[in-house]
């Protein structure tokens, strides 16, 4: 009896766990935007500040941090996953205060930073001088859960990050060594479909190592992120190497409406073998795959050139 008293008590806990995990994973999708109206639209600074502070408590640090302190760091790692050429840190410091289940800031008088003028609250010398955040106490003691901290992480990679930067961003914010990454569903027609559509070869470079017969370090790629509205059928899917993959998806290479490749200017060439290869490819063709399957679609590739792609090109 006391064997079947134990069981019981560990389902109830996993499910009361289950529960819980879902309740915080609910909250962070909810964030309210910054952007624009377009809900398939990128808005990746919340979610980012929402990492490094996840990742700063599982450290053992406080919960509370000052905007002067956390300034550089947070300019650093948004400026990395930015969209578009400037990141203006103040901006997801504040504003996510406005769900305040999750974080609040308040100046040295208790004041709500969130709920202050625009010209006020979007100050740079006034939030180095006087704002300071803090996770909402109960997310703060749902966070130290080790199962709600790794649902809510994987959440945030999610809505925001294609999933071939989930480790990297794991590692930027401390937490490569505490979550295990999520792979989202996905229809397992899409891999084969694309593949065989480009002939197991990268439509970037004609990549095509084999292993014993079978295809090697080749991707099926999403030219529109799946959490972002991006189907998985071939009108948004490219062949593409690990490399040139990941390239596209963290926005150093993108597409026209005509299907040439575009390098980022930002991407740096100063290694002389890499750049010769990279510049190779400024304004090619994609490889065209079999004539029964579609080119990406127009609606894909312009959401990727707004959403990913770090604009200008080269």
């Amino acid at each position: 009896m006391l064997l079947v008293e134990q069981v019981d008590r560990l389902w109830k806990d996993e499910a009361e766990a289950a529960v819980r995990a879902g309740y915080w994973v609910g909250r962070v999708q909810s964030i309210r935007r910054f952007t624009s109206e377009n809900k398939d639209a990128r808005a990746p600074y919340k979610p980012l500040l929402l990492l490094w502070l996840i990742g700063r408590l599982a450290a053992g640090r406080p919960a509370e941090v000052s905007f002067k302190e956390s300034e550089l760091d947070l300019k650093l790692l948004m400026h990395r996953y930015r969209l578009g050429r400037s990141v203006r840190v103040g901006f997801p410091f504040v504003y996510l205060g406005t769900n305040p289940e999750l974080w609040r800031v308040e100046d040295s008088g208790g004041n709500d930073v969130s709920k202050m003028p625009q010209q006020t609250k979007e100050s740079p010398v006034f939030l180095r001088e006087e704002a300071v955040g803090a996770l909402a106490p109960e997310f703060e003691l749902a966070l130290h859960d080790p199962h709600v901290r790794s649902r809510v992480v994987n959440a945030l990679l999610h809505m925001e990050f294609p999933e071939t930067l989930h480790e990297e961003i794991l590692q930027e914010v401390n937490l490569g060594h505490l979550i295990a990454r999520e792979q989202s569903p996905r229809d397992p027609r899409f891999k084969s479909t694309v593949l065989r559509a480009y002939e197991d070869r990268c439509s970037f470079c004609g990549y095509d190592l084999r292993l014993g017969g079978s295809p090697v370090g080749i991707d099926a790629a999403h030219v529109q992120m799946r959490s972002k509205g991006g189907p998985d059928r071939i009108e948004n899917g490219l062949a593409l190497c690990v490399q040139h993959h990941r390239l596209f998806d963290f926005g150093a290479l993108g597409l026209d409406q005509d299907h040439r490749i575009l390098v980022s200017e930002h991407l740096n060439l100063s290694d002389q073998e890499s750049a010769a290869r990279i510049k190779s490819l400024v304004g090619t063709q994609i490889r065209r795959p079999l004539r029964r399957y579609r080119l990406p679609a127009a609606e894909h590739v312009d959401w990727h050139n707004k959403n990913l792609f770090k604009h200008p090109a080269r």
